[in-house]
C-alpha cells in the first residue's frame, strides 16, 4: 500500500495543499491504489525528508517533492501516464510542470493565502478544523506562515507590484487554456502524468474559497472550467 501524507482534506480536494493533491490525483489517474493519511505539521522536519508535503511511505520507501514522488511512481510501477510520448510532448509537459511547481504555486496559492491577514486567518482555521484557535494553535499557525513567507521573499515575489504579479499570472491562466484548447485531456484524447499538475492547480485556483484576481479571472475560461468539471465527472476527483 502507498501511504500518502499532506495536511488536511479541504473543499472538495483532497488536501489543502496542492503538490499533495497533484501526487493524489496521479495515483488516481494512474490506477494505483493509495490511502490519504493527514500529517502533524509540527513533526514535519522529523517525518518528512525535506521537512514539507507530501511525502510518501511507498512500502518501507518514504520520499518528499511532488515531482520526485511521481518520477518514483512511473519508475516503480510502469510510465501508463507517459507511454508513447513524443519527445516534443514530453518537453512540453515538463515546461507547463515547471510554470505549475514554480510560478502559478507562488502567485495563486502562498500570495492570497499567506499574505492576507484575513485569508491567513480563513486557511489557518481549515487546516485547524476550527475558528477556535487555542493560542498554541495559532502560535504554531504564526511560525509556519513566517516559515512559508521567508521562501516567498527570498524567491524575490515581493519586489513586484500586485498589478505586476496578476499580469504575469493571467499570461499563466491564458497559456493554460490556450494550450488545452478543445482536447479532452490536456496532450489530447488520453490523460497523461501533466493532468494531474493542471487539474490541482486549477481546482486549488478557481474553486478555492478565498478572493484574489486569479482566481475570478480563471473562471472566465470556459475550457478550463468544462476541463475541471470533466475530470472530476470521469474520475471522481
Amino acid at each position: 500500500m502507498i501511504y500518502l501524507y499532506g495536511s488536511v482534506p479541504g473543499w472538495t480536494v483532497p488536501c489543502l495543499g496542492p503538490m499533495t493533491t497533484k501526487v493524489a490525483y496521479y495515483l488516481t489517474l494512474a490506477g494505483l491504489p493509495f490511502e490519504f493519511k493527514p500529517t502533524d505539521l509540527s513533526q514535519l522536519d522529523r517525518d518528512s525528508p525535506n521537512g514539507k508535503v507530501p511525502f510518501i511511505d511507498d512500502e518501507g520507501t518514504v520520499l518528499a517533492d511532488s515531482t520526485q514522488i511521481i518520477d518514483h511512481l512511473r519508475n516503480r510501477y510502469g510510465d501508463t501516464l507517459g507511454m508513447g510520448v513524443t519527445p516534443r510532448e514530453a518537453a512540453t509537459m515538463l515546461a507547463f510542470n515547471r510554470l505549475i511547481d514554480e510560478h502559478l504555486y507562488w502567485i495563486t496559492v502562498v500570495q492570497p493565502r499567506y499574505c492576507d491577514d484575513g485569508d491567513w486567518h480563513r486557511y489557518l482555521c481549515m487546516i485547524a478544523g476550527t475558528e477556535n484557535l487555542s493560542p498554541e494553535v495559532q502560535a504554531f499557525g504564526d511560525a509556519w506562515r513566517a516559515r512559508v513567507l521567508k521562501g516567498y521573499v527570498n524567491a524575490g515575489w515581493t519586489r513586484l507590484s500586485s498589478e505586476a504579479l496578476y499580469a504575469r499570472v493571467r499570461a499563466d491562466i491564458d497559456a493554460l487554456s490556450n494550450h488545452l484548447g478543445e482536447r479532452q485531456y490536456f496532450m489530447g484524447d488520453r490523460p497523461r502524468w501533466i493532468d494531474a499538475s493542471v487539474l490541482s492547480i486549477l481546482r486549488h485556483i478557481i474553486d478555492a474559497p478565498f478572493s484574489f484576481d486569479t482566481r475570478d479571472y480563471g473562471a472566465t475560461k470556459p475550457n478550463l472550467v468544462a476541463y475541471m468539471k470533466r475530470m472530476k465527472d470521469r474520475f471522481e476527483i
